[in-house]
């Protein structure tokens, strides 16, 4: 075998053990929940740090399996938006708001505290909490609305049950973090999240790469073993002539 040879068939063997990324930008929670949706789908996956930062994360999977990761990933609708918070609401300093601005800000980052309070619950895949508090308006000195909200959880179906008797919590705390709100006048929802894929799938026939590979570890094992004879074989050969 020339030199050529054995650098193009390294190169095949190498090129089968590499990963290909199927997701980047992602902070660690959401990398976490694809290699969870990943190993349940039956497929190994790895996560890392993106080069040049500390916050943002890459997932691959095995060369020639990155199809099959993102149909699983597409089932299960990951990886999920963040939901944003205080920090990320008020973060930013800008022009001043108006308070219906203002109060505008605190509920989308009210809902989104609470939501992902909720979203720690074992057995919870995702949660969003939509908040009705009316405004004080001077000028309607009319008496308001009365504060309503509503929370629509989604679980795995295995945990569907367990979710739904923590439904007098879940509007305990929901009604406790506003003002005005009472566990009745808020509303909940449980709907079960897709299934996790068969695993059966994983047991399909190999991929291309991967059969590939493995008669390359055969030819390879075959040549050394004939490298391995050749010289027993010329020195045996040599003897008999000379004899």
């Amino acid at each position: 075998m020339t030199d050529s040879r054995r650098i193009a068939l390294l190169l095949l063997l190498s090129g089968g053990c590499a990963g290909e990324e199927v997701l980047h930008g992602l902070d660690e929670r959401q990398a976490n929940e694809v290699l969870v949706a990943l190993d349940e789908g039956g497929m190994t996956a790895e996560k890392r740090r993106e080069d040049g930062t500390e916050t943002e994360w890459l997932v691959e999977v095995p060369t020639g399996d990155a199809g099959r990761a993102r149909r699983i990933l597409s089932e299960r609708e990951l990886p999920r938006a963040r939901t944003p918070g205080f920090g990320d609401v008020f973060g930013d300093g800008g022009m001043v708001p108006t308070p219906v601005e203002e109060h505008a800000r605190y509920l989308h980052a009210l809902s989104g505290e609470l939501s992902r309070s909720i979203e720690s619950l074992d057995g919870v895949v995702e949660a969003r909490v939509h908040l009705g508090l009316p405004q004080d308006d001077p000028l309607r000195p009319s008496a308001p609305r009365a504060p309503r909200a509503a929370v629509l959880l989604r679980c795995r179906p295995a945990a569907c049950a367990s979710v739904r008797s923590l439904e007098p919590a879940i509007r305990a705390l929901v009604s406790g973090a506003a003002d005005g709100l009472t566990a009745e006048t808020v509303s909940v929802l449980v709907a079960e999240a897709a299934a996790a894929p068969d695993q059966r799938a994983a047991s399909r026939p190999r991929s291309g790469w991967r059969i590939a590979a493995s008669a390359g570890l055969i030819i390879v094992a075959a040549l050394l073993a004939c490298a391995a004879l050749r010289r027993p074989l010329a020195g045996l050969l040599r003897r008999r002539t000379a004899a």
